[in-house]
């Protein structure tokens, strides 16, 4: 019995460093060939088109959204296209399935695109089935199967909703009743997403269409990738919204949206003022934001308090105590969870998106950011920041020296695995 016991651990040992290795090798595998993909190109990224929008607001918790996305359904005459990295078998999800077998049924063109890991209970449940034989068209990207094995860490990140070609959706806020504060034991959900009418909703649009077809090998209606005439302005119209979107994924020559982060910190004179429910950046980006506060630019942190990532929390303590060490302050938000994705640089612009600042999103996760240079959507971004911080406390180094010695010891741990969290 005691020799049983000791050949099944050995074998979970094995495999446990077999996977390990396999993860390392991949991680560094990916790194060479990134380097390469940049040589004679001075390591710099496409510069990004801006974009000429005539409505642009920031949405603020799932008890904004989801009303406004609904009704936009509602509202949609030639189609709905969602994508979201995690949809939930719950009462809020069930909702919009209903609307949009509603629409489906009166002819409208219905997509649903989620990705195969982290709707993985949904894709289970045999609801993407059910929801395809009322007409709505679902497809999964990256499902968990053999064929995807060896890109099993590529997951598609994004949350983003098109509809009609006139109006879009994206930030985020994926799907679910945690996003409406109904988690029983993260309570309180703190998120923002956008609502875009304008050139920018073309761009969602074609990134919708790509990813539809990795994971279907088909392209949506070509004629639905063409926003509508009404929804454009020039450039020079004073109600314009100038932004760029940032589509970032691993198989691009650079990773877009850490290099936009990069771009925007290493500019700024003023203010960087970040949040993120999860701080597990690369050297690069630490060190750009250490040499803004020596420079003597305001930056600034917020992180969740509670997490809902053990493993990636213990991470963090390692960049977060270098921001101290360096006289960043990092705010811990207390009313619930953290997962808000935006920064603030000086008076424009402002990041809004699916984007963690963490090294999965930056090298392994396919995500959708966007970068608004308008001051009035600065300012209402800085207040947002601000009462965030009226729930906020500050860390300190004393309390991270006084963790216990077996937090020590996860973390250093957890810093081992920080590209794969």
């Amino acid at each position: 019995m005691l020799t049983a016991i000791l050949m099944m651990a050995a074998l979970g040992i094995i495999a446990f460093g077999i996977i390990f290795i396999y993860f390392v090798g991949q991680h560094l595998f990916r790194r060479h060939q990134l380097k390469k993909k940049q040589v004679g190109t001075n390591k710099k990224p496409p510069s990004l088109p801006l974009d000429v929008n005539r409505q642009l607001e920031i949405l603020n918790n799932g008890e904004e959204l989801f009303p406004r996305l609904l009704k936009k359904i509602e509202q949609a005459t030639r189609y709905v296209h969602l994508l979201s990295f995690i949809v939930k078998n719950d009462q809020l999800a069930h909702q919009l399935f209903e609307t949009m077998v509603k629409k489906a049924k009166e002819g409208v063109d219905v997509r649903l695109l989620v990705d195969g890991l982290g709707s993985l209970k949904l894709v289970r449940s045999g609801v993407p089935e059910r929801l395809k034989a009322q007409g709505v068209k679902c497809a999964v990207f990256a499902p968990l199967s053999w064929r995807h094995l060896l890109n099993i860490n590529d997951r598609n990140h994004r949350k983003l909703a098109v509809i009609d070609g006139q109006s879009a959706f994206v930030g985020g806020l994926n799907i679910g009743r945690e996003y409406v504060h109904q988690d029983p034991q993260l309570g309180y959900w703190r998120d923002i997403h956008l609502y875009i009418e304008g050139e920018s909703v073309r761009k969602l649009e074609q990134i919708f269409a790509t990813d539809w077809h990795a994971a279907t090998g088909e392209w949506p209606n070509r004629e639905a990738a063409a926003p509508c005439p009404s929804a454009l302005l020039k450039g020079d119209d004073p109600s314009a919204i100038l932004a760029q979107v940032v589509a970032s994924g691993p198989q691009e020559n650079h990773p877009l949206n850490k290099e936009s982060y990069l771009s925007v910190i290493n500019r700024a004179r003023q203010r960087v003022w970040l949040g993120t429910p999860y701080f597990v950046p690369d050297q690069e980006l630490l060190a750009a934001l250490c040499s803004a506060k020596k420079r003597g630019v305001d930056v600034q942190l917020i992180v969740p308090e509670r997490t809902d990532k053990t493993l990636v929390h213990y991470a963090s303590f390692a960049p977060l105590k270098r921001l101290l060490n360096t006289g960043i302050p990092v705010y811990l938000y207390c009313k619930g969870f953290y997962h808000a994705k935006f920064a603030v640089v000086d008076d424009s612009p402002i990041i809004v998106g699916s984007s963690n600042l963490d090294q999965r999103s930056f090298m392994y996760s396919y995500e959708t950011d966007l970068l608004i240079y308008n001051r009035r959507l600065a300012k209402e971004a800085m207040r947002l920041y601000q009462s965030d911080l009226k729930v906020c406390r500050r860390l300190t180094l004393e309390e991270l020296a006084s963790r216990p010695v077996w937090q020590k010891a996860a973390s250093r741990i957890a810093s081992l695995l920080s590209p794969w969290l």
